[in-house]
């Protein structure tokens, strides 16, 4: 894998190569300008420009896919746009519009492809451990294929290392009143060093707060992790940079049940799967998510104002409600609803609703009970679903304090933070609730497992379907109470 400097000169020299061949090739298919000259001039202007227009992206090392998609994307659409207006501008050797636009569809897709090439890797080359317990960084860094460059962690103190070594074979006190830790290697003359500064011959070097920039200066691929506990806030914190920075992630085995596995990375080690999808996959299920919110915004605006309306009216309060819920690798985000309950439904604290369980919940509204019914409560998702929060079909995001819950009876919960939140999913499909956690999990998981285009378009297919016959069996009912109704005021 190029890192550094041949990182950036791979990325930059590639990104003039390809642009003088889309500028020549557009000019060839779109016929202008007509002599071979001209097209050499109007390739050299295609490069240039392009060429600086993608400097962001040569950076000291890749980015993940998405981010390298859309920064790509921006770049090129930047760059077409200063050629049109160069062209408009009545510069001589500017290309024409068509030319302009064919060259930006070929970049948009060449060059995301060529900056993949250059990232490629099959083992770690430059990896750094992140942790805050003496013991898992200890082991992490023994059982890691290559010496690491450092590790970062809280600042380890001297109960921590006298709780991480209570035999105290890695631990001394000094004549004075400094606590040190031996190490297996990189010891000083004197045999005694500071445990702040160095375990198993490897640097400390600096806390958990300087991560992003600590793998910018040190052009770091992998992260090995270990943390005492997998929490939200610092483990998946660390793991959620990993996956913005385009690294690998490992992780100490004690943490092995905490996230997706993917292969063993040493003897005490497994390789993290951050992104469970290759990217083709995740670009298309991107595009089924866009073109099915986009639609169903479309389609149900006039329900939409009917629900609003409704909701307004029935009890005093705003229209939607909203709530923090889990995101991928254990981040949040803002989720939607029209407003179903009172304006107090949750003053005593989160909790699921009795509905979920088949029984009966004081707190939803008339209005309420009708949108959850039919699932109109649900349509403000479709922004989330735009703004790339949520996609149609996946794990359903839940509130952390319940995700707290359900992972303090001893469920891996976690696992299913590796992909997006959806709309709907294989739980869904099977009525399967927050009060079966460890079957919504299994369902979830499965879905990782099997996802393709193909799966998601049948969950929805079958979603849907659930819907219409929810609405029928609900006017049903509502008919039969009428006529019921009248017979008995007759």
């Amino acid at each position: 894998m190029l890192l550094g400097w041949g990182y950036r000169g791979a990325a930059a020299t590639g990104t003039l190569l390809l642009a003088l061949a889309a500028g020549f090739v557009a000019g060839i298919l779109t016929g202008t300008p007509i002599t071979f000259g001209e097209r050499l001039l109007v390739a050299a202007l295609v490069g240039g420009v392009v060429s600086i227009a993608l400097t962001p992206l040569y950076v000291s090392r890749p980015r993940s896919v998405p981010t390298v998609l859309s920064a790509t994307w921006r770049q090129v659409g930047i760059a077409c746009l200063v050629l049109i207006a160069l062209a408009a501008a009545g510069v001589a050797t500017a290309p024409a519009v068509s030319t302009t636009l064919v060259s930006g569809a070929v970049l948009a897709v060449s060059l995301p492809a060529w900056y993949g090439l250059c990232r490629r890797r099959n083992r770690p080359e430059r990896v750094l451990v992140v942790g805050d317990e003496p013991t898992l960084i200890k082991s992490s860094i023994l059982s890691l294929p290559v010496s690491p460059l450092g590790f970062l962690s809280p600042v380890l103190t001297e109960r921590s290392i006298e709780m991480s070594y209570p035999d105290g074979s890695a631990s001394d006190r000094s004549s004075g009143d400094e606590q040190v830790l031996r190490t297996d290697g990189g010891v000083p003359a004197d045999g005694r060093i500071n445990h702040l500064e160095l375990i198993v011959g490897t640097d400390r070097l600096g806390g958990l707060s300087g991560l992003e920039r600590t793998i910018r200066e040190h052009d770091v691929d992998t992260v090995a992790l270990a943390f005492a506990h997998g929490d939200r806030e610092e483990c998946f914190g660390v793991l959620r940079t990993c996956r913005e920075q385009g690294v690998d992630a490992l992780v100490h085995e004690s943490l092995a049940d905490r996230v997706l596995a993917d292969e063993a990375a040493g003897d005490a080690l497994v390789r993290v799967d951050l992104r469970p999808w290759p990217w083709y996959g995740r670009l298309a299920k991107r595009a089924f998510d866009l073109i099915f919110a986009t639609v169903g915004l479309a389609v149900l605006t006039p329900l939409i104002l009917f629900a609003a309306v409704a909701v307004k009216l029935d009890s005093p309060g705003p229209v939607l409600y909203n709530q923090i819920r889990t995101s991928t690798l254990g981040g949040t985000f803002t989720l939607s609803k029209f407003r179903s309950m009172g304006t107090d439904a949750e003053s005593d604290g989160a909790r699921l609703s009795d509905e979920d369980a088949g029984g009966v919940d004081p707190r939803v509204t008339s209005v309420g009970r009708v949108l959850r019914r039919t699932h109109l409560d649900e349509i403000p998702q479709l922004f989330s679903i735009l703004s790339g929060e949520m996609s149609v079909v996946g794990p359903r995001p839940e509130r952390p304090e319940i995700d707290r819950e359900i992972e303090a009876d001893g469920i891996d919960w976690s696992k299913r933070w590796f992909v997006k939140p959806g709309l709907t999913g294989i739980a869904q499909i099977n009525d399967v609730t927050g009060f079966e956690p460890a079957k919504k999990l299994e369902y979830d998981l499965e879905y990782v497992r099997r996802q393709s285009l193909l799966l998601d378009v049948e969950l929805v297919a079958y979603q849907i379907w659930s819907v219409v016959v929810d609405v029928v069996d609900l006017l049903s009912e509502r008919l039969t109470k009428d006529g019921d109704e009248e017979s008995s005021s007759s």
